[in-house]
């Protein structure tokens, strides 16, 4: 993981609690020590614009608070190297892989912040950085949550595709299976993927009508296994298995940077993803369609 991408996760952790403000002055810091209170307000000045010293002052005193940094001494050079310390603790090991962190849930903040990401970028892809929005679900329980950024993706004009499973299939019959047998914590009494994966249709159709860009949104229904549950947003992956009683949005998430040197991790999963779209069936939840009995018939021919 690069100095900068390591800031970069550092300051969206909720335990920090850093303002997008705070975040801006953080990732201003340079890797190496010796950086002064007023090369850093430069630094600053260069990449965000003007700012009133005194408010970038007391930027740098809420940073200083939010990590612990106290004392009477300079408290910069404390900040700098606390971060150094941080960051090499952190080591090469599995972070050349893209191994940010790992997750005990699905991080919702995460996301988020990377979605916000894209639509500030807008739709320029970068080679080393796709400006994309991936996500592989049997069905996906936070959609809805993230409906109002997926459209803004799409006016930015980000590709969204988002694979889920064919809520008719055998596969989404035995998840369901599995889920409710083995479940860790009672499931809803209504609970079923086949109206799970409808609601997230739903969900989708609304986006579409909603969206002045649709076409950057594409939707595949799939009719096989997936072992691995994906979201992705730009560089930012999320994965997670599939378990049995669980939903993966509430088991282990392992955060994947794709800028990684060694793309042996990440690459696998990606080629995962784009073997399942490839097989899977192009489905549009067209607003003025009765697209719920084509749904019905996608895989009988």
């Amino acid at each position: 993981m690069s100095w900068t991408a390591f800031l970069q996760d550092l300051g969206e952790r909720q335990e920090h609690a850093l303002t997008p403000h705070e975040l801006e002055v953080i990732l201003c810091l340079r890797e190496e020590p010796g950086q002064s209170k007023q090369h850093l307000l430069e630094a600053y000045q260069h990449r965000q614009g003007p700012i009133e010293e005194e408010a970038f002052t007391q930027r740098l005193r809420t940073i200083y608070r939010k990590f612990n940094i106290s004392g009477r001494g300079y408290k910069l050079p404390q900040l700098q190297r606390y971060l150094a310390q941080q960051y090499q603790q952190s080591g090469p090991g599995l972070s050349r892989f893209g191994l940010s962190r790992i997750h005990a849930a699905f991080p919702t903040d995460t996301f988020a912040a990377a979605l916000e990401r894209l639509i500030h970028d807008g739709g320029e892809a970068q080679p080393e950085d796709p400006k994309e929005v991936a996500i592989l679900q049997t069905f996906a329980p936070n959609l809805e949550h993230y409906r109002v950024q997926l459209s803004r993706c799409l006016q930015a004009g980000v590709r969204v595709r988002i694979l889920l499973a064919w809520p008719y299939s055998l596969a989404a019959g035995l998840r369901e299976q599995v889920l409710t047998r083995y479940a860790d914590e009672p499931l809803a009494e209504d609970f079923a993927i086949q109206g799970s994966v409808i609601a997230n249709l739903e969900t989708l159709e609304a986006t579409i009508r909603a969206s002045r860009h649709p076409a950057n949104l594409e939707i595949r229904l799939y009719d096989t296994l997936p072992s691995l549950a994906l979201y992705r947003a730009g560089s930012t992956l999320l994965a997670a298995p599939f378990l049995h009683g669980a939903l993966a949005v509430h088991t282990f998430q392992l955060e994947l940077d794709l800028r990684a040197s060694d793309a042996l991790l990440t690459g696998t999963l990606l080629n995962d993803f784009e073997r399942m779209w490839t097989v899977a069936r192009p489905f549009l939840p067209a607003p003025d369609r009765n697209w719920r009995n084509e749904l019905k018939i996608l895989f009988t021919n």
